[in-house]
């Protein structure tokens, strides 16, 4: 069957169904007529899949990082900026030498 005459045989059994009244399940069984074929064609007849002259539209989105809590500390002349998930051991150490400077 040439591809023309698959589509028109096609068109004619969703028709068929359509007027039929039956589940998708319950035409196929009665027609002969295997169900993922069936599906197939449903989905390919179908107006979406149809119209692919449809353009796709983009949609910019901008995502932002979220932002670090902070503290800033200043010991003597010193200043230190601390985030979170800092090294709260490396940060004891540093504001004890700070003290002997």
């Amino acid at each position: 069957m040439k591809r023309k005459e698959k589509e028109t045989y096609w068109i004619v059994k969703i028709e068929e169904y359509r007027a039929s009244g039956l589940s998708l399940i319950e035409w196929c069984e009665t027609s002969d007529v295997a169900l993922h074929n069936m599906k197939y064609w449903l989905r390919k007849q179908s107006p979406i899949n149809r119209d692919s002259s449809q353009e796709t539209s983009w949609v910019s989105c901008v995502v932002e990082e979220p932002k670090e809590k902070s503290i800033s500390l200043r010991i003597d002349q010193v200043d230190i900026e601390v985030t979170s998930g800092y090294d709260e051991t490396l940060l004891l150490q540093v504001i004890r030498t700070l003290r002997l400077v």
